[in-house]
């Protein structure tokens, strides 16, 4: 099956860092801790304006609406700041060892397996150079579904194949941005589970390959053919014949295994909005 996936990954700069020249690892640990507690914020705001009781006021309604975008805003927004913390660990290796140590154990689990899933990309795309790539904010963030609309898509797909969610996550991620980049690719794949004309045929049951359900299902049956979910990495590797492929949607998956929240939060990477 071809992929989309270089689509998510961003492109290398040419105006690239001195590699000697490295971040400070305090300082790293400090920005992402920072990022954390932003998104921590957040949350509570949101949660504590949806559980107040609806406005009588239409004035109020929208000063109440305008608080629970402002503060939907300000996840966003440090989720992307914590993704440019990611991206620089994933670029040198000494600063990667220097500030994983200083960073609450489970952040650190979470964030060395998506440290390891973009290695990984890296890899498969040819570079050698990891502190060359740096984050392109441009997908729009409403272009996909909505993160909770999407998680009970590869529940059902859990409930009706046996397939790992978290693993139909990962996938979503790396070959689509969970549905903002659906091709066709070069290969003319599409959709955000990027299928090839006949497999779609063959594994699709029907449905439309553009639309994350139907895609979602569809990559299950495609990864059930495969070995799923008894031979996990022979199934993802039919998915695209790259063990590097393998290793970083296993990676991915490793991340929002450990800690859900992750893949609230890689929801909006890339993204704008």
């Amino acid at each position: 099956m071809a992929a989309a996936l270089f689509l998510a990954l961003p492109a290398q700069s040419a105006l690239a860092k001195d590699p000697d020249l490295l971040p400070s690892p305090h300082h790293e640990a400090a920005r992402i801790m920072s990022a954390e507690q932003a998104m921590t914020q957040a949350l509570a705001q949101l949660k504590a304006l949806n559980a107040q009781t609806p406005p009588s006021s239409p004035v109020d309604q929208i000063r109440l609406d305008l608080a629970a975008a402002a503060a939907a805003y300000a996840y966003r927004n440090a989720a992307r700041d914590e993704e440019l913390r990611v991206y620089e660990l994933a670029g040198y290796a000494s600063v990667e060892a220097s500030v994983l140590p200083l960073l609450p154990k489970s952040l650190a689990r979470s964030m060395q397996a998506a440290i390891a899933a973009l290695h990984s990309l890296y890899i498969l795309a040819g570079i050698d150079q990891y502190y060359l790539v740096n984050v392109h904010f441009t997908h729009p963030y409403s272009d996909a579904k909505p993160v909770d609309q999407l998680r009970s898509y590869y529940q059902e797909a859990y409930s009706q194949f046996g397939v790992d969610p978290n693993i139909l996550a990962a996938i979503n991620f790396i070959e689509s941005n969970f549905g903002r980049v659906n091709g066709p690719s070069s290969a003319g794949a599409l959709g955000p589970m990027q299928f090839l004309p006949g497999t779609w045929a063959a594994f699709g049951a029907g449905g439309d390959v553009n639309d994350p359900h139907d895609a979602i299902l569809g990559a299950a049956r495609y990864l059930v053919h495969n070995g799923a979910p008894a031979d996990m990495r022979n199934a993802i590797w039919h998915y695209n014949n790259s063990f590097d492929y393998v290793d970083s949607v296993q990676s991915f998956a490793a991340a929002y295994r450990s800690d859900p929240a992750w893949l609230d939060r890689m929801y909006y990477w890339n993204t704008t909005g």
